[in-house]
C-alpha cells in the first residue's frame, strides 16, 4: 500500500489532518486533505498557501506584509507609496485579497476609515 492509499484509508476511517498554518499573530488550524498531508513535508509554503485559500507568492507576501494592503497612491518622486491603506491591516487571507485587487489609500493620499 503507497503512502496515499494509507492515508485515504485513515481518511475514510475518520481521521482528519490537522495542520497549524502560521498566520497573523499566530496559527490557524486547518484540516488537509490527504494530498495535501502527503505534499506537506515537502511542498510546506505551497500547501499552507491552498490551505488559507491563497497561491503560494499570495501566502507569503499576506504573511510577510502581516496582512496588510500598501496605498495604491504615490509619492513626489514618483515611488509607490509603502504606507498602508487607512484600516487595511491584519486582514484574513481572503479580506487581504480582495483589498489588493480593490486598491485603496492611505491616509496621506486620501484615505479615510
Amino acid at each position: 500500500m503507497d503512502a496515499l492509499t494509507l492515508l485515504k484509508s485513515l481518511q475514510n476511517a475518520g481521521c482528519e489532518f490537522a495542520v497549524q498554518v502560521p498566520g497573523i499573530g499566530g496559527v490557524a488550524t486547518r484540516v488537509a486533505t490527504a494530498e495535501q498531508a502527503l505534499r506537506l513535508p515537502q511542498d510546506k509554503q505551497g500547501v499552507f498557501a491552498e490551505l488559507m485559500g491563497l497561491e503560494r507568492e499570495e501566502y507569503l507576501l499576506w504573511q510577510g506584509d502581516q496582512g496588510a494592503v500598501y496605498c495604491s497612491g504615490t509619492t513626489t518622486k514618483g515611488m509607490p507609496c509603502r504606507q498602508y491603506i487607512v484600516g487595511a491591516r491584519h486582514l484574513a487571507p481572503q479580506s487581504w485579497k480582495a483589498q489588493r485587487a480593490a486598491g485603496g489609500y492611505c491616509a496621506v493620499h486620501g484615505g479615510s476609515r
